[in-house]
């Protein structure tokens, strides 16, 4: 190998070491604004914090949320009418209609009302999971 070429490998190798190591979930999910203050997160699979963390991270970054804005889960995990044949889970940040909204002690993102706020949501962002 040329002095040139390794010098280039390793340079790629740091470029790439960062986006690496960084290894949240943000990489994991897709958001996309649905109209009407909704939001749509389709996962690469099915998990809590995938989800949550798609859609914190959207709030914060994208919508320049407040970090005690609350997001509530408006439907749980279904097809995906951004990406047709995913699934995907709908969030809002006002309640859904006749959701029970009481205090919440699960990220289950099934619950319909289910409710964390944009800075909670978005450290889902920073859990490791099993496959990554």
């Amino acid at each position: 190998m040329t002095q040139k070429r390794a010098l280039s490998c390793f340079l790629a190798s740091v470029i790439l070491l960062p986006t690496a190591t960084w290894g949240g979930n943000e990489s994991r999910s897709a958001a996309y604004d649905l109209g009407n203050g909704l939001i749509e997160v389709v996962a690469d699979f099915s998990e809590n914090a995938i989800y949550w963390c798609g859609v914190g991270d959207y709030a914060l970054l994208r919508l320049a949320k407040r970090g005690n804005t609350r997001i509530y889960v408006w439907k749980g995990p279904s097809p995906s009418t951004a990406r047709p044949g995913e699934r995907a889970v709908t969030f809002g940040f006002t309640p859904p209609p006749g959701a029970s909204t009481g205090a919440s002690f699960t990220t289950d993102v099934s619950v319909v009302g289910n409710s964390l706020s944009v800075g909670q949501a978005k450290r889902t962002c920073d859990e490791r999971t099993a496959s990554g």
